[in-house]
């Protein structure tokens, strides 16, 4: 009766040099939710001069996420569509492109499988492409490093959630482990909160601090080594909720994903929690299922 929410907020800089490592002064603007749904997770993506950004969609009705979008300029923001449902909760959906094409990689760990769509209609037409990993695994984030390709990610732990983080490398469209899984046991700083990027000379990579609640604070961790054998970083700055910039009261309580293209940055903050009839009903409704 009285949900976890969560909405988006984005930012355009002078700048890509511009990111929260450099600037907390410069405000958000906070995108609002609409009666049906909560918007989490947030990727950004540029086609055709038009910017699109992907996001967890979470349905009261449902009482689960599903894959949707809406476009995002400086001038406002586009209504939210939902691109892909699956029979489980989807979340975090990790686009890119490769060799012209278009991918998704969402966070699918209900099924126990990590699987990728294809896009074949952009922005709204999806198809499940291939399961990566049978595991249950969640919010994987992709990026190469020496011509490999690296899927930085965290196995559900059934005592404690968010506190490890686990590492795999493509071997010819195969997903293997580099050695000594899991990379990480601290639930301060290991689950993921976004694409890595570069930044000073170095890759870093946005986590969630989940020491004290879920999705409380951001951190920003510089990657020191990567390879088959061994992944280890540092821990450079935590940034609260209460150190967002807003155009609006910061009356926020949690942030946990973080992206950046270019000189737009994206971030999502949680709302203290408080009643929804939608939800309720949607709650009655599956225990009636």
């Amino acid at each position: 009766m009285f949900p976890e929410t969560w909405c988006l907020a984005v930012r355009f800089n002078a700048d890509d040099s511009t990111n929260l490592l450099n600037d907390t002064d410069t405000p958000f603007t906070v995108i609002p939710n609409t009666k049906e749904y909560w918007c989490a997770d947030p990727f950004l993506f540029e086609k055709d001069g038009t910017l699109y950004a992907f996001f967890e969609v979470l349905d009261y009705s449902k009482r689960k996420g599903l894959l949707g979008y809406r476009t995002v300029s400086e001038n406002g923001f586009g209504n939210i569509n939902i691109i892909y449902e699956d029979e489980c909760h989807l979340s975090f959906p990790f686009i890119y492109e490769e060799n012209g094409e278009i991918y998704m990689v969402p966070e699918s760990s209900k099924s126990n499988t990590l699987f990728r769509l294809k896009c074949k209609r952009f922005p709204d037409v999806w198809e499940k492409e291939k399961v990566l990993l049978e595991d249950e695994v969640v919010d994987t984030v992709i990026f190469d490093k020496d011509n490999v390709r690296y899927y930085v990610s965290q196995r559900v732990d059934s005592e404690k959630l968010y506190n490890r983080l686990d590492v795999f490398y493509d071997d010819n469209g195969e997903l293997k482990e580099i050695e000594g899984n899991p990379q990480k046991l601290d639930s301060c700083t290991a689950r993921g909160a976004g694409k890595v990027f570069s930044f000073d000379g170095g890759l870093i990579r946005p986590s969630q601090d989940c020491g004290t609640s879920y999705g409380e604070k951001l951190n920003f961790n510089k990657i020191i080594r990567l390879d088959k054998s061994c992944y280890k970083e540092k821990l450079i700055k935590t940034v609260n909720c209460s150190d967002i910039k807003l155009d609006a009261d910061n009356n926020f309580d949690g942030i946990h994903t973080y992206n950046k293209l270019g000189n737009v940055e994206i971030i999502d903050l949680r709302i203290p929690s408080s009643f929804s009839i939608r939800n309720t009903i949607g709650a009655v409704n599956k225990i009636l299922k």
